[in-house]
């Protein structure tokens, strides 16, 4: 629809790293959209549901309601797994968008000349929270998953998504300060 349409259908993406992860989708596949921009993320689903905008990339937790009473369609979610808010709703990858796959993560960071064993402590307490099957299930009815991961494994993950950022940045023509 987007190919046959050019620079007639529009997009909102939320705040975060999905505009940049859009607009770089967009770049590689070829399509003119016409970003939209909100002063509040939340208002366009009620675009979306108007039909006076045709995609919004979001949070799926902002979509859900929207898309069980039937007035939207889930496309696709950007995570390497399935949500268990709706295992039916493909990952980008498996709807044949690898290029919008994009695994979002939160951490924790202590000072760099934080105690070894401190650092240590803090981790396992984390993993052992992450892999509590009463925090799993109580995480789940918001569309996150618990993923624990060691000092020496998350520089690694964040250098992987810095890189993608990046890569992505440059396909679009972004520069760091802009």
């Amino acid at each position: 629809m987007a190919r046959s349409e050019p620079g007639k259908l529009n997009y909102h993406a939320a705040p975060g790293a999905f505009p940049i992860l859009f607009a770089g989708f967009a770049r590689s596949a070829g399509l003119d959209m016409v970003p939209i921009s909100y002063r509040e993320s939340i208002l366009s689903t009620q675009d979306l549901v108007e039909a006076r905008i045709q995609i919004v990339m979001t949070p799926l937790t902002n979509l859900l309601s929207q898309a069980q009473a039937g007035k939207v369609r889930l496309l696709a979610v950007t995570n390497k797994i399935r949500s268990p808010l709706a295992p039916d709703v493909p990952t980008a990858v498996e709807a044949g968008y690898p290029e919008l796959s994009f695994e979002a993560f939160s951490g924790f960071f202590g000072t760099r000349d934080i105690a070894p064993a401190l650092r240590d402590r803090i981790s396992a307490d984390v993993r052992a929270v992450a892999t509590d099957p009463a925090i799993a299930a109580r995480l789940a009815t918001v569309g996150l998953v618990a993923h624990g991961s060691t000092p020496a494994e998350f520089p690694p993950a964040i250098a992987e998504q810095r890189a993608q950022m990046a890569s992505i940045a440059e396909l679009i023509g972004i520069r760091p300060g802009q």
